[in-house]
């Protein structure tokens, strides 16, 4: 059985414990949903390089790494001495990942020095860098990726315009909703809404709970929109189990389609792979209600019985 085959986007490599690592954005992963950051792949097997693509191959996926896709600033969360260290990774080696981690450091103190130009030395969290006084821009590698990377943030940009943009035709279709493509259950998706005239992409924000997680889709009104939702949920289980919590009044419809390759679950009801339902309001009832959510409602919210 071949192995799946990822694009990475705004990927980097790095090279600790004497082991090569690779992190980014996972295009489209069979295990882990679009668009979803890998902090750190699994141990290495093999790689190649051809065309201006690094293929880097684990035990059970082959991550396809073009360098126009490379993070534009890496080693932004790694320390001054790691940077450091990574500048002379190219010496004395023929090896092509050890001459992407050396370009790639020189590209992260290239932006660091334009970044920082103007922080006073006194106040600047990295002055051995600052302190540099080589052009690294004149490297031919270097130049070689920042010219691709002009090239491949331009069809990056393009490509998520398109994809929000089919997502909200989709919400389009339904009055009052949410429309969600369900590919990471405990990360959460782009999610798409179309509440009265207005329509957008609405990005999810996980909670990280000491027994529970939860995913946050929220928007605040706006002057130039004043249009505003709340839409919660427990990620439980093995990551295929959705149950909302939050739910604005505003929201009519949810409509759920189920992009993984297995069933999931939303508020108990089965959705096979592909499929599409609609949820309304009037199927999920709130349990726990966040204090500060759309509609104010309270803890332990319970509606009142209409009068006969």
């Amino acid at each position: 059985m071949s192995k799946p085959r990822v694009i990475m986007t705004d990927w980097q490599l790095s090279y600790n414990n004497e082991k090569y690592g690779l992190s980014g954005y996972a295009d489209d992963h069979p295990h882990i949903g679009r668009n979803q950051f890998i902090s750190y792949t699994s141990e290495m097997v093999d790689h190649s390089f051809e065309d201006d693509i690094l293929t880097y191959e684990t035990k059970n996926t082959v991550y396809v790494c073009p360098l126009k896709y490379m993070d534009p600033e890496p080693y932004s969360g790694t320390v001054e001495e790691g940077i450091l260290d990574y500048l002379d990774m190219d010496k004395d080696s023929d090896s092509i990942l050890d001459k992407l981690i050396a370009a790639s450091a020189k590209i992260s103190v290239m932006a660091k020095k334009e970044k920082y130009k103007d922080t006073p030395p006194e106040n600047h969290r990295y002055p051995k860098i600052m302190a540099l006084t080589e052009d690294y821009s004149n490297d031919p590698l270097v130049s070689k990726i920042k010219q691709l990377q002009v090239i491949g943030q331009k069809e990056l940009k393009e490509k998520k315009k398109a994809e929000e943009e089919r997502l909200i035709g989709i919400a389009r279709g339904y009055e009052d909703c949410v429309y969600l493509e369900v590919s990471n259950v405990g990360c959460g998706d782009p999610r798409a809404y179309h509440l009265g005239e207005y329509t957008g992409i609405v990005s999810p924000h996980v909670h990280v709970g000491t027994f529970q997680d939860s995913v946050l889709y929220m928007k605040y009104a706006e002057e130039d929109e004043p249009c505003s939702l709340d839409f919660r949920y427990f990620p439980k289980g093995f990551g295929d189990v959705i149950e909302t919590y939050s739910w604005s009044d505003n929201i009519k419809t949810a409509v759920i389609k189920n992009a993984k390759s297995c069933n999931i679950s939303f508020n108990g009801a089965n959705i096979q792979p592909a499929e599409t339902k609609e949820f309304t309001i009037d199927t999920h009832r709130e349990g726990l209600i966040s204090p500060d959510c759309h509609n104010g409602k309270s803890l332990l919210f319970k509606p009142e019985k209409e009068s006969e």
